[in-house]
């Protein structure tokens, strides 16, 4: 089959021919429909997130079962799945208090790009290939945990709800699930690429009331005002906090931040009024230091992270797709291009100068 694959950091991915090998205990075969490219792909491919190499990129991937391992349950070959960025072992104590979200087998398989036994299914002759987060969804076809096929209704179009697979999940998710939030609640977005519009739309769909895209490409701030944003900053045109209070009065109720920089992860705490929290949601240099400033505890102002949307991807990721479908959730407005795999390199290029929000490989 063929796949994209990174031998290293800096360098462009390789459309190459592989083999796969087929499902082992507790896993499924699946042929791969379409797959976003998530900044997380990025960010591996320029050494931000580190993976052994080589390596089989992509994650947010959905396709149809061809086989199952032995011990699969639950599943049955011809079911259309989503593939979750959680592999929901359901042993660990995470699983066990119903945080699949923060599954103890997610640094495993992050880390060491590697299915549960610490192997790979991969090959290219004697060479042994990683696969990005135990799925490796840049190529034709995939081999995952069994607890990362999430199975989602028939009539669903894979070729868009692959988003779900992650941006989405992280996103809205956050604002859902992260985040308690009321209707009326002022809550600010900052970054608009797929991650940030997700949680601007979960933000809609709770209610809150300002909701502001913050973002410095007029592109996306447009793409936000139609996904529900009620106001829009251009963070390096105006002063970001003092537009803030012009619309809220005191700040916001909720902060997100999408980017993963220090400098908007300070902003999202900066532009919070008293009582407020900051809600990480993009990936930071993981070697950063954040300086907390003391002072504004006192405000009782929080801050806390989200890790894939505190998701519980059995239960969330078909309540996502069933949003989609009721057009409650918009996935096709987010979606600035379908692309050939071989095409992934130009897409890469167009994330680092920050065009669009979401490009998706299509296998068919």
């Amino acid at each position: 089959m063929k796949a994209a694959v990174l031998r290293k950091v800096g360098e462009p991915l390789t459309i190459e021919d592989i083999e796969i090998m087929p499902p082992k205990e507790n896993e499924v075969l699946i042929k791969t429909v379409a797959s976003g490219i998530c900044h997380s792909d990025y960010s591996v491919a320029h050494g931000v997130l580190r993976s052994p190499m080589p390596v089989v990129l992509g994650h947010e991937g959905a396709g149809i079962i061809e086989a199952l391992g032995p011990g699969v349950t639950g599943l049955k070959v011809g079911d259309h799945v989503v593939c979750s960025l959680s592999p929901s072992c359901g042993k660990c104590v995470m699983c066990l208090e119903g945080r699949e979200y923060i599954c103890q087998e997610m640094s495993k398989v992050s880390s060491y790009a590697c299915m549960l036994d610490g192997t790979t299914r991969l090959r290219k002759g004697a060479e042994e290939l990683r696969q990005l987060c135990a799925i490796a969804s840049f190529a034709e076809k995939m081999v995952i945990p069994a607890g990362s096929a999430i199975k989602v209704r028939d009539d669903a179009p894979l070729e868009t709800v692959c988003l779900i697979g992650c941006g989405v999940t992280t996103g809205t998710g956050a604002a859902v699930n992260t985040a308690d939030i009321h209707p009326g609640d002022g809550v600010a977005v900052i970054g608009c690429g797929g991650v940030g519009l997700s949680i601007l739309q979960g933000a809609r769909i709770k209610g809150a009331n300002p909701l502001i895209a913050v973002d410095p490409v007029k592109e996306k701030r447009d793409l936000a005002m139609s996904l529900g944003a009620t106001h829009t900053i251009d963070p390096f045109n105006e002063n970001l906090e003092q537009r803030i209070k012009e619309i809220t009065g005191k700040g916001v109720h909720f902060a997100f931040e999408a980017l993963g920089t220090m400098r908007t992860i300070s902003d999202a705490y900066a532009i919070l009024r008293p009582t407020g929290e900051a809600i990480i949601v993009g990936m930071p240099n993981l070697k950063e230091v954040f300086e907390l400033p003391v002072a504004q505890l006192f405000a009782e102002k929080e801050f806390r992270g989200s890790v894939y949307g505190s998701s519980r991807p059995k239960r969330d990721l078909p309540m996502f797709v069933d949003w989609y479908m009721k057009g409650e959730l918009k996935l096709d407005e987010m979606i600035t291009k379908r692309i050939r795999l071989e095409d992934v390199n130009q897409a890469f290029e167009e994330m680092g100068r920050g065009e669009g929000a979401r490009s998706v490989i299509m296998f068919d």
